[in-house]
């Protein structure tokens, strides 16, 4: 339990402790973390039975979070008897494209009531039926650590993460494909750097958390992509929220969540990434002030607070609806 207050929603999260063992994956964690400021918050981390947790935590809560159950439960525990408790539930998915059929039967086995994902196309296009429980919860950012850490910008054009280079443990060549592309148009042009991603088991790396912000914050202009799937990757929000200009392939989620060319990032596709890269390279004022533009969107309206108060609003309207 992390707080205790009356007035607050009472709210049992199960959850691994995916923080302290894979530090590329901490900052999902503190997403997480950020309902304590809004709901009285209990957690449980091991596998077990619904009903012998709620009496092991001695408290009935007025809902419970289970964090993403893909890749064979690698954020959270293994929980059963769901389907037993007339108490509301919800259920966290990162992502869409990890087998369907399982994700389908834990939805309806476990009469879950919320889905709240990451992504809204992706979802809606994966899991149509479902479109009545769904409630769209992007990635946010820590603003202690995705911030302007006031690094010199040594860096021109920074390119980091997932990018097929025909390894085992590399992506499907394609699968990002946008990344590709800069690698290849890019990677001869001064002052360009490439820094490959660090593996989600890592448990030790300088290139995650503050060391990854930091790094960010050095760079004048950052590529990405959501990759073939067209996922609203972490990178989109982390990126100008170092104050760091952000070049992208957009998609339909980054569009709808505001994201806009020219004013708050510098969408581009891989005909024209090279020759945007140059210009917001040369022409300072310009990449500046949208530079700045991006910093204050994102510390307006994609904090872990702003997050974690979209998440408990849609929890208490469920409930209420549910009066």
């Amino acid at each position: 339990m992390v707080n205790q207050d009356k007035s607050k929603l009472k709210l049992l999260i199960l959850i691994k402790d995916f923080d302290k063992i894979y530090l590329k994956h901490k900052m999902k964690y503190e997403m997480i973390r950020a309902l304590e400021q809004f709901a009285d918050v209990y957690y449980w981390k091991r596998d077990g039975d619904i009903l012998d947790i709620i009496k092991q935590i001695g408290v009935r809560p007025d809902f419970i979070l289970h964090y993403d159950i893909g890749w064979e439960n690698f954020f959270s525990p293994k929980i059963t008897n769901l389907d037993k408790i007339d108490i509301p539930k919800g259920c966290y998915v990162i992502d869409t494209h990890w087998y369907k059929k399982k994700r389908v039967d834990y939805f309806t086995s476990n009469k879950i009531d919320l889905i709240f994902s990451v992504t809204k196309d992706s979802f809606l296009k994966h899991f149509p039926t479902f479109e009545s429980k769904f409630r769209w919860t992007p990635f946010s950012i820590s603003p202690d650590v995705f911030k302007d850490w006031e690094q010199e910008k040594t860096i021109k054009f920074l390119l980091m993460g997932l990018v097929y280079d025909g390894t085992r443990r590399s992506p499907a060549k394609g699968q990002y494909k946008f990344r590709e592309e800069v690698q290849r148009q890019m990677e001869k042009v001064e002052g360009f750097k490439f820094i490959r991603h660090p593996g989600h088991r890592t448990r030790k790396n300088h290139m995650v958390n503050e060391g990854f912000a930091k790094e960010l914050n050095r760079a004048e202009i950052f590529f990405t992509c959501g990759g073939a799937r067209q996922y609203p990757v972490m990178k989109f929000f982390e990126v100008p929220g170092c104050r760091t200009l952000l070049l992208a392939e957009p998609n339909p989620d980054i569009l709808e969540l505001g994201f806009t060319d020219k004013e708050n990032f510098i969408a581009c596709d891989s005909n024209d990434l090279y020759e945007k890269a140059l210009y917001y390279s040369e022409n300072e004022i310009e990449r500046n002030k949208i530079t700045d533009n991006g910093y204050n969107f994102i510390h307006q309206y994609h904090t872990n607070a702003v997050r974690a108060k979209q998440f408990i609003n849609f929890m208490e309207e469920f409930i209420e609806e549910g009066k």
